[in-house]
């Protein structure tokens, strides 16, 4: 006779059931064990996805500001009555209430899988302002808060969070590390010196410093004529799009793929394969600072060289390879010395390892599951 499956949910609003982290690592983490029947909820992907032992379930799909997301926590907890789950995974603080609720009906253990420091968030993004970014911090800090005591355990993507959010004490750092390929190439420059095709991709917001790598672009290409520039994302602020149409709208060699929603992982990962440079021009935030961004795992992982602000954390991290180097994106002055030292380097001396793999990760997550049963 066969055993019945566990069932376990991942559950978030501001992600697609499709999500990098929610369903490629954590659900196919989980799945691989063939021990748990998952149910991953979350926000409309444009085609849901069809996987084996996965059952998806989409609470909302306007835009993240619509007066109707009022109305998905009690979707959410109507989903929990339904499927009687033993592990609920929640990565947004405003499913934290009902899911603390449905704990006291169902017994459950809750995992609240900390994906941002949404306080720290708030006060530096600058996508809200005044009254409205007073009320989300006020809402952000009463939800995890009041949740705090019901949490059986706390997963943070980033090391950083440890020191930002020293009060929690049961927590595990599973960090957004990225699938190793099978093979690796071995040491190589740059070989489409005066034609290269640079990608700028992830979430495309002022904060990440998307403007000042376009400018920087437009300065390179009077050097580099033949050079290409893709910016692919999900830019949530229709504003900010139209601001950047515009400003690359005269500029030959730029191409916009702006997406209000955001855009299917296998989709971004397909574009970093394809690129010969990555750009990661974020801007240097308390909010974003201390991070280590997925897309620089995922482009070390898949070997691609990176130009990325001066930051002394991820300059440490493309050091060892060789993977690329740091510059000051508003800097335009020393384009010319800084492409000249980037395209005469030797890339990846030393191939990717475990530093920068999902794997590692895997295992500690599996483990956690298993202890919480």
């Amino acid at each position: 006779m066969m055993r019945k499956k566990i069932p376990i949910v991942l559950a978030s609003i501001l992600k697609p059931v499709n999500d990098s982290r929610m369903l490629f690592k954590l659900g196919f983490s989980l799945r691989e064990t063939n021990k748990y029947h998952l149910n991953i909820i979350g926000f409309s992907s444009k085609k849901i996805p069809i996987s084996e032992n996965i059952n998806f379930k989409v609470i909302f799909s306007k835009n993240r500001t619509h007066p109707t997301r009022i109305l998905v926590p009690f979707k959410f907890f109507f989903q929990l009555l339904k499927i009687k789950p033993r592990i609920v995974i929640v990565s947004t603080y405003e499913l934290l209430p009902m899911a603390v609720l449905g704990k006291a009906i169902l017994s459950y253990k809750l995992v609240y899988d900390v994906q941002e420091n949404y306080l720290l968030n708030l006060q530096h993004n600058q996508t809200l302002f005044g009254f409205r970014k007073f009320l989300a911090k006020m809402l952000v800090f009463f939800f995890e808060k009041l949740s705090h005591p019901f949490i059986d355990h706390f997963l943070f993507a980033e090391k950083c969070f440890v020191q930002e959010m020293p009060a929690i004490k049961n927590h595990t750092v599973i960090q957004n590390k990225a699938h190793l390929p099978d093979k690796f190439l071995p040491s190589f420059r740059i070989e489409k010196v005066q034609s290269p095709h640079f990608l700028l991709t992830g979430t495309i917001a002022r904060v990440y410093g998307v403007s000042a790598a376009i400018d920087w672009f437009i300065e390179l290409r009077r050097m580099v004529p033949g050079a290409s520039l893709y910016v692919i994302g999900h830019c949530p602020l229709p504003s900010y799009a139209s601001e950047l149409q515009s400003k690359v709208k005269t500029q030959p060699g730029i191409h916009l793929q702006l997406s209000p929603d955001p855009l299917p992982h296998p989709h971004i990962l397909r574009e970093i394969q394809k690129a010969d440079i990555l750009l990661l021009p974020y801007k240097l935030l308390p909010s974003i600072r201390d991070k280590i961004p997925t897309k620089l795992y995922e482009g070390i992982a898949h070997q691609k060289p990176i130009l990325i602000t001066k930051n002394k954390i991820w300059e440490d991290m493309i050091q060892k390879y060789p993977a690329g180097i740091v510059i000051d994106f508003g800097d335009t002055k020393r384009i010319k010395a800084s492409w000249e030292k980037f395209s005469s380097m030797y890339f990846y001396k030393i191939p990717p390892g475990i530093e920068v793999s999902w794997q590692a990760e895997k295992k500690s997550f599996q483990q956690l599951i298993e202890a919480l049963l």
